[in-house]
């Protein structure tokens, strides 16, 4: 076959197909696992505050604890999948999730609980970003968008999850009943190990030439391709690189890109962890019972994951840039609008607005997080933007925990929520590159010019 046809240019000038299917469904239940175990702390909340009599700022703490995991977790792994691999990072991610959230079933005590949230974090830190890079590497340049937020929508999808479960389940079996659900995504690991395929990129990178073109032919097959001649020359790339670190998202050409990136992440997750963690306990504070104020948090939820998909469809059609920046504008006026709605229909359209155009925008920064770096780093890439997001929601439910206790109102906590979406509309416009339906080859080439 002809050498200067490279593979990469097939993968991304084909066709959606049932291996994109597969692909988004499996990395969907990672995502819907991760946003399960991630939320759920928050709906058993308010009943810990009474167990174990802790101050909101305690309480704030104890939920920033496994963000904190998260942080290290997004580090971790993303640096672990460029050196071995998509696939086997993201079935050890699960495997964590999955064990140490149910573990905190167990927790006898405040510091127990802390620690095990904390361990539980690393797995749920790196399911996301993981996720991000094997569907990036794999998604048609000219759909990225829509199956990468289809994908990684399945988080905040496991949030409404949490909110039906704890719902169901806390009333008849105490609060601790949630967590031990927390175990079901281990069942995922069969399936992952059947049929998650690893990235062709990657493989190509690290020269493994004999497997990335099993994993070709394999997707040929599901996609019912006619089979190509493929050779190792298609697999070639010029200038191919293989130390991974942290100094090269700091290169010349991807400098300002990554520090606009990891502030657009830190501030996105401040305004969303503040809001969703304390959500539930502000309304049943103002009058609400627990039952009802998860409602609310389930429409946010909901509303996350439809506006998700339909900001990858924006982002597709008119780029990345403007999509964004309309996005986050509408979001802080959606945060306004929370905090002075009074009656049960306006919360309900509130809570989806914030939703739609808040919760949702992360989806589409991890479009761009993954389409910015060359493959050797993209994971790492990903994880690191990532892990600075949260950042923000370590210190979103401590900034939460902390307006309440200084005595301000329910309208003054949703304004001051509302300012970090407003900047992150400044922090967009910046972006050096207008991303719309290039290779992630050309994205990386037109910083690197």
């Amino acid at each position: 076959m002809d050498p200067t046809i490279q593979v990469f240019d097939w993968l991304d000038r084909l066709k959606f197909n049932r291996f994109h299917t597969a692909l988004t469904i499996l990395t969907g239940l990672v995502s819907i696992a991760a946003g399960y175990n991630s939320q759920v702390v928050a709906y058993v909340v308010p009943l810990v505050i009474k167990e174990w009599h802790l101050t909101p700022l305690a309480a704030g703490t104890m939920i920033s604890a496994s963000h904190f995991g998260l942080m290290l977790g997004a580090i971790g792994f993303g640096m672990a999948s460029d050196r071995l691999g998509r696939r086997k990072t993201i079935m050890l991610a699960v495997a964590s999730l999955s064990v140490f959230s149910s573990a905190a079933y167990f927790a006898p005590n405040y510091e127990v609980f802390c620690l095990l949230r904390l361990l539980a974090g690393l797995g749920i830190g790196g399911a996301i970003p993981l996720s991000v890079t094997i569907v990036s590497e794999f998604a048609p340049s000219g759909v990225r968008a829509r199956l990468l937020t289809a994908s990684t929508g399945g988080f905040t999808l496991g949030w409404a999850v949490a909110g039906l479960v704890a719902t169901a389940l806390i009333p008849g079996f105490g609060w601790r009943s949630v967590l031990l659900m927390g175990l079901l995504p281990i069942f995922l690991l069969p399936m992952l190990h059947l049929y998650l395929p690893e990235s062709v990129r990657f493989l190509a990178n690290k020269m493994r030439y004999g497997d990335a073109l099993r994993e070709v032919q394999r997707i040929e097959r599901i996609a019912r391709c006619e089979p190509k001649d493929w050779g190792s020359d298609n697999f070639a790339r010029p200038n191919t690189e293989s130390k991974t670190s942290l100094k090269g998202l700091f290169r010349p050409g991807l400098r300002g890109m990554t520090l606009l990136v990891w502030g657009s992440y830190l501030f996105n997750f401040l305004a969303i962890y503040g809001l969703s963690t304390w959500l539930p306990s502000l309304l049943a504070n103002a009058g609400f019972s627990l039952a009802k104020s998860f409602s609310y948090s389930i429409v946010q939820a909901i509303g996350s994951s439809i506006g998700g998909f339909f900001l990858g469809c924006i982002l597709d059609a008119f780029g990345r840039k403007r999509g964004l920046c309309l996005t986050y504008f509408l979001g802080g006026l959606s945060v306004l609008w929370f905090g002075s709605a009074t009656s049960e229909a306006a919360l309900y359209a509130a809570g989806l607005a914030t939703g739609i155009f808040v919760a949702s925008v992360p989806f589409a920064l991890h479009v761009v997080a993954g389409e910015i770096y060359p493959t050797h780093i993209r994971s790492t890439g990903a994880g690191w933007a990532y892990a600075v997001g949260r950042v923000g929601s370590i210190c979103g439910p401590i900034i939460g925990g902390a307006i309440q206790m200084a005595g301000l109102n329910i309208n003054q906590f949703f304004t001051l929520f509302s300012l970090p979406c407003f900047l992150c509309v400044l922090l967009v416009a910046l972006y050096p590159v207008a991303v719309r339906k290039d290779a992630l080859e050309a994205v990386t080439a037109k910083l690197l010019k």
